[in-house]
């Protein structure tokens, strides 16, 4: 509860908000639509259900914990492991709240779990969200050039963030090279003037 809104809209912080905004918004869409799709709570167009709502929630959660200086209360792909053990509604998210309080005041105890015990659980989120690779079609390269270069990148980088600008930038290029103009919208041109943005800066 100590903001200094006047402080941080300095013209040198700019580049900082920017670069936090565009890695949460692009961090919170990719986990929305890879749970989504891992608890197949997608409309007849397989677009995500609610995904605007899921947005705002995600959106308020966060400038909540920036007032009391916590950790950002975002979406996280974790989520998946709940999901794949028939998590649907938000009674699952609450429910793992729950279980994480005692450790508010135990979080020592945390540090003698070694970070190899959790790895299990990562490789197991990371096959859940493969299933939606089905759907890319691998015979039309167009489509399938920017869908690899976003997926290989992601771990190549360490960053959700990277592998979403490179496979924003890689689409623009390769439907601008075949001549497919019209898959390329305003939209797009405004998002990828963002993501070149936030590669420089």
């Amino acid at each position: 509860m100590k903001l200094d809104l006047i402080g941080s809209l300095k013209l040198a912080m700019f580049p900082v908000i920017f670069a936090m905004l565009f890695t949460d918004m692009f961090d919170s869409l990719s986990t929305f639509i890879g749970v989504a799709e891992a608890a197949e709570l997608v409309d007849e167009k397989g677009e995500p259900r609610e995904l605007k709502r899921s947005l705002i929630v995600d959106a308020i959660s966060t400038t909540i914990a920036g007032v009391f200086g916590s950790s950002p209360g975002t979406a996280y792909i974790e989520s998946a492991t709940g999901v794949e053990e028939g998590g649907r509604t938000g009674l699952t998210s609450i429910t793992a709240g729950v279980l994480f309080l005692p450790f508010m005041f135990l979080s020592p105890l945390l540090s003698i779990i070694p970070s190899i015990a959790t790895a299990p659980a990562l490789v197991l989120v990371g096959a859940f969200m493969m299933r939606p690779v089905l759907r890319i079609n691998w015979a039309k390269l167009d489509d399938a050039i920017p869908a690899f270069l976003g997926m290989i990148l992601i771990p190549l980088t360490y960053s959700i963030t990277q592998g979403i600008i490179w496979g924003f930038i890689s689409w623009t290029i390769v439907k601008l090279a075949v001549g497919k103009r019209t898959e390329v919208n305003w939209m797009l041109i405004a998002i990828d003037c963002f993501s070149i943005l936030a590669l420089i800066v």
